[in-house]
């Protein structure tokens, strides 16, 4: 917790600042929001859409509304995951498709029972699925970690307690206190 000394230093700095004056500050300032761009360029692929891509990120931020850098990154873990877990789904309803297609007219039921069949026989389907395994998990690790965070409370202040200590070990060889 925040001593009331550094609170009310706090608020005094806060308001003599007036934000940049110069031109090149303002420009610099208005680029604080702006992300860095790293997943969206290496998760969002050239025929899948960007806005689709920013609108999950928004409503993530947005659900989660995270405090700081950390727990942004881990809003970021979880949409990559999820981006690329909706491309697995898109993949995996593509080639039953094309198993469709290979089967003869009758029965529906019988139909998609024989496509499966096929898919299952080849090593695409277990890929695809050992791949929506991994991200979902990666998903759910990073909401753990981002309500873990959430719930614990980090102090502002250095503890006391913490402070560097000297400690005595058992004697040494020449029967002398050993110290750290």
């Amino acid at each position: 917790m925040s001593s009331l000394r550094r609170i009310n230093a706090s608020r005094a700095n806060g308001a003599r600042s007036r934000g940049p004056i110069t031109a090149e500050g303002q420009e610099r300032s208005s680029a604080n929001a702006i992300r860095h761009g790293l997943l969206a360029k290496c998760v969002v692929l050239e025929n899948e859409s960007g806005p689709c891509f920013d609108d999950l990120v928004a409503q993530h931020t947005e659900r989660f509304a995270p405090v700081d850098g950390v727990e942004f990154g881990m809003i970021e873990e979880m949409v990559a995951a999820y981006w690329r877990m909706r491309r697995a789904w898109a993949i995996e309803n593509r080639l039953m498709e094309k198993a469709l297609r290979n089967q003869p007219p009758g029965d529906e039921a019988a139909r998609i029972a024989a496509a499966f069949s096929e898919l299952a026989a080849s090593p695409e389907l277990n890929l695809l699925h050992r791949y929506e395994a991994r991200l979902h998990r990666m998903y759910q690790r990073a909401l753990y970690n981002l309500v873990f965070l959430g719930e614990c409370e980090l102090p502002n202040e250095p503890s006391p307690i913490s402070e560097h200590q000297v400690l005595q070990l058992p004697s040494g060889v020449d029967g002398a206190p050993t110290t750290l």
